[in-house]
């Protein structure tokens, strides 16, 4: 089912915006973890990590611009492509979703063998609030 004409594009919406912010904080938090555990948990568990991070943070980046290109295009007087019914706008919720919760299993993970497991479990509800934010915005299965 498609959304009703009119509707604002789900990118353009306040919960996009927090999905965008909840990324790009969890990500920074886990680098900062990433790094101090990174000699005591292990070199490759530590760069494991590191890269999660970094993707979850090129994807909370890449949200927000998608946020404010939408807020920019709802306002363009000649729009030069639709903005409903887009394949990825289902898609994208469910990235966050997929990469939130494998850096929840690296965060356990961590907790159990790294020298700061507050941190890691800190991190552990970050990335579960980005994974509920995520979830709640997907598109129901007839809408995308």
């Amino acid at each position: 089912m498609a959304s009703p004409l009119g509707a604002p594009p789900n990118y353009s919406t306040p919960a996009m915006l927090g999905l965008a912010l909840l990324s790009i904080s969890a990500s920074l938090w886990h680098f900062t973890f990433g790094a101090l555990d990174y000699a005591s948990a292990g070199r490759y568990e530590g760069l494991i990590l590191i890269l999660l991070a970094g993707l979850l943070l090129v994807y909370g980046v890449l949200t927000l611009i998608r946020y404010a290109e939408a807020r920019d295009a709802m306002g363009d007087p000649q729009p030069r492509i639709a903005m409903y019914d887009t394949p990825h706008e289902s898609r994208v919720p469910l990235a966050g979703f997929i990469l939130s919760v494998s850096i929840a299993v690296a965060d356990l993970a961590f907790a159990f063998a790294a020298q700061h497991p507050p941190g890691h479990l800190i991190g552990v509800v970050l990335v579960a609030l980005v994974a509920r934010q995520a979830w709640r915005i997907r598109p129901e299965r007839g809408e995308s």
